[in-house]
């Protein structure tokens, strides 16, 4: 049922489909107070051209299928930047500007952005997420449907104003169902306020999926496991994902493995060092990228400086970004493997692109990977378990080892008069069923952050294993720990837990027990206990220790943590993070990987409420409505 209605929509699609002029890189004049664009949400496919329904590879260059490219001319191709590529299977998309992914939006500290936001789709609501953005006193500019605002209707546009703060690396993207799978996504990058540009490049890695778009996947999200498309997937800990889908291969910059046609390329000079600001855009799977023949210098980690290191490669989960320099470099070859490898010990993917230096010829690279031995163990930052098999030779350097350049805002004693500390235990017991607390998220049926009076399913005590609209309702100015956990019955793979309108300090990581031999987990963190258990879930959590509660936890660091909006929660352990709640507004705290939200992996953040900002007078309104008081005569 579900290939035959991907079959009717590439149908209806095709006859869509009669331009093509995809938009490049939206780049502000540093010196501009506004910088102003749009993007266009639409159904496309790939390995598509106005000139032909489908084209095809062969020799380096796409022809249409109905040509025989043996006997083709050059003027009988189809140029490359006109065609949505992915991995050379032709799959409905869902792009912003026909582009995949979208385009890079580069602005500088301070600017006001305004961007308008079309929804060209024909059945699919939109909203748009600027993700790592503050949205200080622009709550209802987050782009979360039902949670800040009402979603964007097909036909309609809606138009998102914000300050562009903090400088770094972001990102944005559909928060609408799992249209991100589809290519609903693109770099946001912030640039320190005057900079002068430098020699950058931005490296956005996903999964992808050959029979897969955000329609059927939906389906898969409902009907759970059990479906032809669902698979365990194995993480090096040992961890099984139940994931309801399998991606089949693995996209940079929009781009995979094509048959014939050149891998994508990033051009540098070998007597500079120059900037690699990587983004996972995928939904479910971490990637370990590296370049052979090069050493990495973490510079920024999730919008943020911290204090150089040397590593062999990072890992990227999803939703993370993480910004790292190359050396200079000593060497006669002129083309380099960039490579992206899912970390996943029972499918593991790999996609490649080119680094190629000065103006040589782009040629496949004859380079290998570093190999790691006891010797010369390789280095890896951000690790999302604790370890890797010993005979693996790498040593793992997780998020909360580094050491921030980001001045802390916070107390290292705060104020127990204004603190709080809160356990939220993050739960995937099995499909279709997701949980932080037991509760299972039950998005609202209007606006909740512009409407509250329409939210009709609040949370009570005795709900566990319920849907309801949960949410934590902070003080203004309050010091607030959050104790992020993965433990008891539902823990699943490391979660990459995401919250809007804040970066938060990452006080510690808690791990669970590992044997070294085979990187597997033996037991879970003891340090986290569940104090009241219902069904599948743990309705209450507290340090086992009763000594560390009220954030007197051992080995927290108060000194520099380093600042994060995207972490992490390792299989078996916990994190701890920290806040001030003086960013009033209502703030998502969710699950990355897509389908988990959909289940119901959120919380709502209700962040000094009497201080919200109000919008717009025209701000959008939607809800249910009854009609049975319609008179019929």
């Amino acid at each position: 049922m579900i290939m035959e209605t991907m079959e009717v929509f590439v149908t209806v699609l095709l006859a869509l489909l009669w331009s093509f002029h995809p938009t490049s890189s939206f780049i502000c004049d540093k010196n501009a107070e506004v910088c102003e664009t749009s993007l266009i949400a639409e159904h496309h496919l790939t390995m598509f051209h106005p000139k032909a329904n489908k084209v095809v590879p062969y020799g380096g260059k796409l022809y249409p299928y109905n040509t025989d490219p043996k006997s083709a001319t050059d003027l009988d191709s189809v140029p490359e930047n006109e065609v949505i590529i992915a991995n050379g299977v032709q799959r409905p998309v869902v792009v912003f500007n026909k582009t995949l992914p979208g385009p890079d939006i580069i602005v500088y500290e301070g600017q006001t952005v305004i961007i308008h936001v079309t929804n060209k789709m024909r059945s699919e609501v939109l909203g748009v997420h600027w993700h790592g953005l503050y949205q200080r006193n622009t709550p209802f500019m987050d782009g979360v449907p039902f949670i800040t605002q009402c979603p964007i209707l097909p036909g309609q546009t809606f138009t998102y104003k914000f300050q562009a703060y903090p400088k770094g690396t972001f990102w944005y993207y559909s928060t609408t169902g799992l249209q991100r799978i589809d290519g609903a996504s693109g770099a946001l990058i912030i640039r320190p306020k005057g900079a002068d540009t430098t020699t950058e490049h931005v490296l956005q890695v996903q999964e992808w999926y050959n029979s897969m778009h955000s329609n059927g996947a939906s389906l898969l999200a409902k009907f759970g496991e059990g479906t032809q498309h669902s698979k365990h997937l194995v993480s090096p800990d040992g961890a099984i994902y139940h994931s309801i889908f399998t991606p089949t291969s693995a996209l940079i910059n929009g781009k995979g493995k094509v048959n014939e046609l050149p891998f994508y390329t990033f051009k540098g000079n070998r007597n500079n060092s120059f900037l690699f600001r990587t983004i996972a855009t995928g939904a479910v799977l971490p990637f370990k990228i590296s370049i052979d023949g090069h050493k990495l210098t973490i510079i920024e980690a999730n919008g943020y400086r911290v204090k150089g290191i040397n590593v062999e490669s990072v890992i990227l989960n999803p939703g993370e970004r993480i910004v790292f320099k190359t050396n200079k470099l000593d060497s006669r070859t002129y083309n380099f493997w960039i490579r992206a490898t899912t970390v996943d010990v029972s499918n593991s993917i790999e996609i490649r692109a080119i680094l190629c230096y000065d103006e040589n010829e782009v040629a496949e690279p004859k380079t290998s990977p570093t190999i790691c031995s006891s010797k010369k163990p390789c280095k890896v930052f951000n690790c999302p378990f604790g370890l890797f098999p010993v005979k693996e030779y790498i040593e793992c350097i997780t998020s909360d080892k580094v050491d921030s350049l980001e001045p802390t805002e916070l107390q290292k004693a705060p104020n127990k008069k204004q603190f709080k500390e809160y356990f939220l235990n993050f739960e995937y017991p099995g499909t279709p069923k997701a949980a932080i607390n037991g509760k299972q998220f039950l998005q609202p049926s209007a606006s909740a952050l512009t409407q509250p009076n329409s939210i009709s399913t609040p949370c009570n005590t005795s709900c566990v294993g319920c849907q309801c609209t949960n949410s934590i309702n902070l003080k203004h100015n309050d010091t607030v720990h959050f104790v992020l956990t993965n433990i008891g019955t539902g823990k699943g793979w490391g979660h990459p837990v995401h919250l809007h309108g804040h970066s938060f300090e990452l006080l510690k990581m808690g791990f669970p027990t590992y044997n070294r031999i085979t990187g597997n987990i033996t037991t879970e963190n003891e340090e986290i206990k569940c104090i009241k258990r219902r069904n599948d879930y743990c309705m209450t959590f507290t340090w086992s220790d009763s000594s560390w509660m009220n954030g007197n936890a051992l080995g927290l660091n108060l000194v520099n943590p380093p600042l994060k909006d995207t972490v992490v929660i390792p299989r078996g352990g916990y994190v701890v993070i920290r806040i001030r709640a003086n960013n009033p507004g209502l703030w998502l705290l969710h699950s990355l990987v897509d389908h988990q939200t959909l289940y119901g992996m959120s919380v709502m953040i209700n962040e000094s409420s009497h201080f919200v900002h109000q919008p717009p007078s025209d701000f959008p309104k939607c809800g249910n409505f009854d009609g049975i008081q319609t008179p019929l005569h």
